[in-house]
């Protein structure tokens, strides 16, 4: 009955100290004046103080301001400047899938963009190249159509400063460009994907992009591209210029006709299409192909 007693009276002051009780303790508990007296009677008026106290700091500049994902991608972050490079990986590829539409996944994309095209261009097994040779009347170009890549990517890797010396038994490193293109206009996204549909970097587009949607048309849309071209004011710029990487490039996608360029090119306001930076068409035109397949989710 003693321990019953003492439980109950804790109980009660913790009660009228947390505010969860107004009322006293019975007259008829042994220590009620006491007890009572362990906890002040709050007034209308200190309560409203105290409210107003806590409204203040909530809405206080000061206040931290939460971010979803951001201390998973600073973790990330803390990975790869420890060299852990797989884990940063893991950790980033995670941010994608449980933060999605927040500043943190495009950060996460970006830098696994980065990550993921170094091991794309990088010569290391297993890495989907292979080495060409050459045979008696072989040329360039049809090199390049016979092994699903481009003139571009060719001369890139291969480090080429010119291309009339090609001789029958000449090795050539050849990375097939089988990736595709995904675009969701709603959301104002650009992705490229690979063969199995994974994301293999992510492009954000200068401006908000306009492109048509015919009526009753399917909300998914497959088309291709239907050329890549470079141009230096009016004229055209072959790809075994010397001037071609300060060229502007332009990606043209057929049915529905729009244009993919870069931040250089002036346009009005009838564009219909998309504007990325030229850092980051330079990069989708080395690793792009005439007939790569374009998918557009309204």
């Amino acid at each position: 009955m003693i321990v019953l007693t003492i439980v109950a009276i804790t109980l009660f002051v913790i009660s009228k100290y947390l505010g969860l009780t107004e009322s006293n303790a019975p007259k008829d508990v042994v220590g009620s004046k006491e007890i009572n007296q362990l906890v002040p009677e709050n007034t209308d008026e200190e309560d409203l103080v105290v409210i107003d106290s806590v409204r203040r700091k909530l809405s206080s500049k000061n206040t931290p301001k939460i971010v979803l994902g951001n201390p998973a991608f600073e973790k990330a972050r803390e990975m790869l400047d420890k060299g852990e490079y797989d884990n940063a990986k893991l950790k980033l590829e995670e941010i994608v899938v449980r933060y999605p539409g927040t500043p943190a996944e495009k950060e996460a994309y970006r830098v696994l963009g980065e990550m993921r095209l170094d091991d794309l261009l990088e010569q290391r097994p297993d890495d989907g190249k292979f080495i060409y040779t050459v045979k008696y009347n072989d040329s360039y170009l049809k090199i390049a159509g016979e092994t699903d890549t481009n003139l571009d990517m060719l001369i890139y890797l291969n480090g080429l400063t010119r291309i009339d010396r090609l001789q029958p038994k000449d090795k050539l490193v050849i990375m097939p460009l089988n990736f595709s293109l995904r675009i969701i206009p709603r959301l104002n996204q650009l992705f490229l994907i690979d063969e199995n549909g994974e994301v293999i970097k992510y492009y954000e587009p200068l401006k908000d992009m306009t492109l048509p949607k015919k009526r009753g048309e399917s909300d998914i849309v497959t088309t291709d591209i239907e050329n890549i071209r470079a141009y230096k004011g009016r004229s055209r710029v072959n790809v075994t210029r010397g001037d071609y990487r300060d060229a502007t490039k332009k990606i043209s996608i057929v049915n529905p006709n729009i244009e993919i360029i870069c931040e250089r090119v002036k346009v009005d306001s009838s564009f219909r299409g998309i504007i990325l930076s030229d850092s980051d068409m330079e990069e989708l035109a080395l690793l792009l192909r005439r007939s790569n397949v374009v998918e557009i989710r309204y």
